[in-house]
């Protein structure tokens, strides 16, 4: 009898005990969930959402909890008093795994989440997702074809979808696509309509290589919809007249992700990329779920990548495309258009991704220290770029944000469930466009002397970057209240202005954007030479024409180098680290007028307009600035008095209160033997004292047509 006993006892000992899987299910009035028993109770606390946890055993390990939103902004949810965590950096879905668990493990029966903000609850737009230990069942099919590569501290992983939304077409139209296609946006892209069955494809990483049995204790990354390869920004709409109404561009083939130059990824692929956080060993798996069923236990090498050897690095643009243009001549010379695409999350994008950069530039003609021309005045497609030629610089574009937000960036309150309240306001364009200057630098030998841009007719922030540029160009908009299209737009993509009382200046963009303000308050900073060409196609009155002259003005109190409408055939070459003159109320000038229509010449207004100088001769020392001014042989007068201030001095400074002599000579024809110009009638001479600012102003000083001499120099 004992021996038959212990006989038992070794085989109940050894017999294989049944494992738990990991089991991922939805409650919720959603209609893709298996669990409805749900209820919403509004209060004086918000709307509460009771979830009926009966269908997890007790006491089963939960391993992740979801609160997931499919509409609305400006949620806040708590669980027993305890504010729930907005999940970074989709802002997609609330953290509620510790509420649920700890539900579970008291044997409560019930989660209850309150909801507060975001207008009213609608119940079939919310639902929680629980990922616990239990069993598996109705697994859907599985994934195929996992790839995975690293590359600038980004992971990129693609794979086979169980069902093609394009059904095998290479060139699906939006004539055909839309038809299954809810929305798109440029955080998520495509989000299908998925009437039957919801299809998306569950990311997880690990230090492990993933299997069925530590899947549990892999870190989720995202869900990603069925439709990832396509990169469409938002569906193809056209107008008919600026005003409407609008029709859908049936015929414009979808854009697919391409991770190797000049090839598209094929249809049917599903596409994630994620930016690392930390450095090591990475393991991926990514696995099929239906209705927010994942199948965790089918898990092999065809839904399995790993080792990754990831690295915490700045994301650098992907060489994607390329278009070779054989140029007339130079005999021989070619026009390279490269385009790139770059990934980017906080902080150089207010919300996940891809942005078209563009590079363009003759192999032949370029200078071997090239300058950077940078442009972003376009809108995001097609990007803007020059027409093919022998150029000695280097072009560079890249895409806005979406909304544009004046090309200072949207607040991050978009495409996820923040309300401007919960947001912040960063400037993401100018980030990145920083970010590209270091790269293009290293990528092409750019000169970081000569960099200069194209702001367009929206946002000027790089006024506030000599160290950077050496020039701009552009008519910008330097107030961004003024004018009601300005107004209406600042509101909807930075929210009401009132959002931001109480937070530093620097993050409040109406503020930021006031660039009248920005040169006054400080005199003594530098700004990049500054030529401004407003044109009448540009809406400035319904954008706000009254903040330019105020700003043109407030340039020359402030004594800034700067240019509106510039007349003269060649202008001059910046270098950021040379001496530009400012030049102020010149007899010259046209009248802008106050910012009423009814007054001054407006949009065709000229200031220092017929004025230039020789950046070849420019004499920069301590104690002694010297610079050949030119007045235009365009000119309408052939004299003209101006104000003159040496700015972006490198050697020559000046302390408040000290005093100069300057001469102003008027410079005659080359000698036939020298090649140097001759003496030639003394224009003017006096003394002058540098202002609390250290800045030292000739004022009103007689020029001629021609060139002119001005030497300062320490008394």
């Amino acid at each position: 009898m004992r021996k038959t006993l212990l006989i038992v006892l070794a085989a109940v000992a050894w017999a294989p005990t049944t494992r738990a899987d990991l089991v991922v299910q939805r409650w919720g009035k959603y209609k893709h969930t298996q669990h409805k028993a749900v209820t919403f109770t509004s209060g004086a606390q918000g709307t509460t959402m009771t979830a009926d946890l009966a269908p997890i055993p007790g006491k089963a390990a939960v391993y992740r909890a979801r609160l997931v939103f499919l509409a609305g902004q400006g949620f806040e949810v708590t669980a027993a008093g305890k504010a729930l965590r907005m999940v970074e950096p989709y802002n997609l879905w609330f953290d509620a795994t510790e509420a649920v668990r700890a539900a579970v493990a008291a044997g409560k029966g019930q989660a209850a989440l309150t909801i507060r903000g975001g207008g009213r609850i609608k119940p079939q737009d919310v639902f929680l997702e629980i990922a616990y230990e239990g069993q598996l069942a109705n697994k859907p099919k599985q994934i195929t074809g996992l790839k995975a590569f690293h590359r600038h501290g980004q992971t990129f992983l693609t794979w086979t979808e169980i069902e093609d939304l394009a059904e095998g077409k290479a060139d699906i139209t939006w004539g055909d696509m839309v038809k299954k296609v809810r929305a798109c946006n440029p955080m998520v892209g495509i989000i299908p309509k998925w009437p039957d069955r919801e299809i998306r494809y569950s990311v997880y990483r690990h230090t492990a290589p993933i299997t069925a049995a530590n899947i549990a204790q892999a870190e989720f990354i995202h869900d990603v919809a069925q439709g990832s390869v396509y990169t469409e920004d938002r569906i193809a709409r056209g107008k008919k007249g600026e005003h409407g109404p609008t029709f859908l561009i049936a015929g414009q083939v979808l854009r697919r992700v391409m991770l190797e130059k000049n090839k598209f990824l094929p249809p049917g692929t599903g596409f994630h990329w994620t930016t690392a956080t930390q450095a090591g060993k990475a393991y991926y798996a990514v696995v099929t779920s239906v209705n927010g069923v994942e199948n965790t236990t089918d898990l092999s090498d065809a839904n399995t990548a790993g080792p990754l050897d990831e690295k915490v690095a700045q994301p650098a643009p992907m060489l994607v495309a390329e278009n070779v243009t054989k140029l007339r001549r130079p005999k021989g010379a070619e026009y390279h258009e490269q385009w790139y695409s770059w990934w980017c999350v906080g902080p150089l994008s207010a919300y996940p991704r891809r942005y078209d950069v563009c590079v363009g530039y003759c192999p032949q003609t370029r200078d071997k220290a090239a300058a950077l021309s940078i442009t972003r005045e376009a809108w995001n497609y097609p990007i803007r770029m020059p027409r093919a030629a022998a150029r000695k610089d280097i072009a560079l574009a890249h895409t806005m944000d979406v909304p544009i937000g004046f090309r200072m960036g949207p607040c991050d309150a978009q495409y996820n469930l923040k309300s401007p309240r919960q947001a912040q306001w960063r400037p993401w364009p100018m980030r990145r466009q920083e970010v590209l200057i270091g790269w293009a630098r290293e990528q092409f030998g750019i000169d970081p002397q000569r960099v200069t841009v194209g702001m367009g007719a929206w946002g000027m922030m790089e006024i506030e970057r000599p160290d950077l540029y050496a020039m701009i160009h552009g008519y910008g908009q330097p107030g961004m209240t003024e004018g009601f299209q300005c107004w209406n737009r600042a509101r909807g993509v930075w929210g009401p202005p009132e959002t931001y009382a109480g937070r530093p200046d620097k993050w409040n963009p109406f503020k930021r954007s006031r660039y009248d303000h920005y040169v006054l308050a400080d005199p003594a900073k530098e700004t990049p030479f500054y030529n401004v060409y407003a044109i009448r196609s540009a809406h400035l009155t319904e954008m706000g024409w009254p903040a330019l002259p105020r700003f043109w003005r407030a340039m020359i109190e402030s004594r800034r180098p700067f240019v509106v409408h510039w007349r003269v055939r060649n202008t001059p070459a910046f270098r950021r680290d040379q001496s530009v003159p400012a030049f102020g109320n010149c007899t010259l000038d046209d009248v802008p007028g106050n910012g009423d229509l009814r007054h001054g010449i407006n949009f065709d207004a000229q200031i220092n307009g017929y004025l230039s100088w020789d950046p070849a001769t420019i004499a920069d020392a301590a104690g002694r600035w010297e610079m050949t001014v030119i007045l235009d042989g365009s000119a309408p007068l052939d004299v003209a008095r101006v104000d003159l201030t040496p700015r972006r001095c490198q050697a020559f400074k000046a302390k408040a209160g000290e005093k100069f002599t300057w001469t102003c000579t008027a410079l005659g024809k080359p000698a036939k033997k020298s090649g140097q110009p001759v003496s030639g009638k003394v224009l003017g001479r006096g003394t002058v004292a540098a202002d609390e600012y250290g800045l030292v102003t000739i004022k009103q000083m007689l020029l001629a047509k021609g060139s002119q001499r001005v030497v300062i120099s320490k008394s």
